[in-house]
């Protein structure tokens, strides 16, 4: 497989599947492409969005190519919507936000659902997968935080009384 190692490509992450699983559960949780490379006899997993693919091992380099190429455009055409980077920096449009490890993990739950709800407890299951505190008092004091900051970029988290909070571009 040393064509993965030739493919350096910081904007997608290529994943061997199974054997990096924790891997691509980490990239899943910050939002980040992913080229998952199955090995033979694998059963493929199921992609969570079109931030993903997945081609079969061994697969020809000019595959490999192609399919990181669509990948990388498929995260530049959205760059426009917010995203978490690996530095838990919050980025939308030509804005950048420092955010804390906890508001990160609870900002990247809000963009993993979006444009649905997150609910409280997929919020509270990150900041526990975080090794944060996930009471209900620690949430709430997180989305207050994360609602002051993300308001003086444009975009709003509301709340959906009984099933959650909604991530949105403020009008």
């Amino acid at each position: 497989m040393g064509e993965l190692e030739d493919m350096k490509n910081p904007d997608v992450k290529i994943v061997r599947w199974p054997a990096e699983s924790g891997k691509l559960a980490r990239f899943r949780m910050q939002g980040l492409p992913c080229l998952i490379v199955v090995a033979r006899g694998a059963q493929v997993p199921e992609l969570t969005g079109t931030h993903e693919d997945w081609v079969r091992h061994p697969a020809e380099t000019w595959e490999l190519q192609a399919r990181v190429a669509s990948l990388r455009h498929k995260a530049m055409s959205r760059s426009t919507a917010p995203m978490v980077d690996e530095d838990g920096l919050l980025r939308y449009g030509s804005e950048i936000l420092p955010l804390t490890v906890s508001e990160a993990e609870v900002f990247r739950g809000l963009l993993h659902r979006r444009p649905g709800i997150a609910s409280r407890t997929e919020l509270a299951e990150r900041l526990l997968y975080a090794n944060r505190s996930a009471s209900q008092n620690a949430l709430d004091l997180h989305i207050m935080r994360l609602r002051r900051k993300v308001d003086s970029i444009g975009l709003a988290i509301e709340t959906v009384r009984g099933r959650g909070f909604l991530l949105k571009a403020r009008t």
